[in-house]
């Protein structure tokens, strides 16, 4: 296991922002006293795929946990909801000590998953737990070849509830971009992450096949000016353009990060609000 350092520049300059342009730093879960049942795993999924889902079920009913050590709680997305009202929904309906974000497309093979991170929670002090990705058809198909192994994305992740509810859960009204944000805020509170290699997990990498996504991640980073002071979203808003030289890149790789970017900068001239 290796506790991630937070010392970074990046990190070092958002804290420094921070301090120079305060804000509210909670989120806008409702604020009420969760329910914190020691020892409990909250497996939290937001779903609209019911063929992916069965499949992360099918891993989560693997476990060899006890079953009154985890629940599994699933919010429907068969409408058109914005992913971080989503997400607090199933906080506020979590009882556990211990919440498990999960994509529905993700899957977890390895039997003691749930299990080996509760010993993790249970002796260490961290706050939040990334196990380690893994490219789900990086055999079949050569575009999924890439993924970040570590990234404070909800397809996998673990933290503690009170960490969470410190924080007021996810800021509402972001159609996506909804766990980086949350990073943004939890960075500036300087957390101890720990990145877990012992603990995985398979997810479709990162593939964009239209500008829908990104231009849903450009609309939820604009959203976030109604909570951020200027400079700290500055930050955030460059930050998202890093990847636009990347696009003079060849490599298929290097398209999907520049999509990123490219949907950030189109985005103000759309005019039309996007949802995935």
């Amino acid at each position: 296991m290796k506790f991630l350092n937070c010392q970074k520049i990046q990190h070092k300059v958002l804290r420094a922002l921070y301090r120079l342009a305060p804000f509210d730093l909670k989120g806008d879960l409702q604020n009420r006293e969760l329910i914190s049942k020691p020892g409990l795993i909250s497996c939290l999924i937001v779903s609209n795929r019911p063929a992916q889902l069965e499949g992360l079920l099918s891993d989560l009913k693997a476990q060899d946990i006890s079953k009154d050590s985890f629940e599994t709680i699933i919010i429907s997305n068969e409408q058109v909801h914005l992913i971080s009202d989503l997400r607090n929904a199933s906080i506020l309906r979590s009882k556990g000590e211990f919440l498990l974000f999960l994509d529905d497309d993700t899957r977890i093979y390895q039997k003691d998953f749930l299990s080996k991170a509760l010993v993790i929670f249970k002796s260490t002090d961290c706050d939040l737990l990334i196990p380690q990705a893994n490219p789900l058809f990086g055999i079949i198909r050569g575009r999924y070849e890439f993924l970040d192994r570590f990234s404070m994305a909800n397809r996998c992740i673990f933290y503690r509830k009170s960490v969470i509810q410190e924080l007021g859960g996810f800021m509402k009204g972001l159609a996506g971009y909804e766990d980086i944000e949350l990073s943004i805020r939890l960075m500036i509170k300087d957390p101890r992450i720990l990145q877990e290699k012992g603990l995985n997990y398979y997810h479709p990498p990162l593939y964009f096949d239209s500008l829908r996504k990104p231009l849903a991640i450009g609309q939820s980073i604009f959203n976030m000016q109604r909570q951020y002071s200027l400079p700290v979203w500055l930050l955030a808003y460059f930050n998202g353009l890093r990847f636009l030289p990347l696009g003079l890149i060849p490599g298929d790789r290097f398209r999907q990060w520049f999509k990123i970017s490219l949907g950030i900068l189109l985005y103000p001239f759309t005019g039309k609000s996007y949802y995935y």
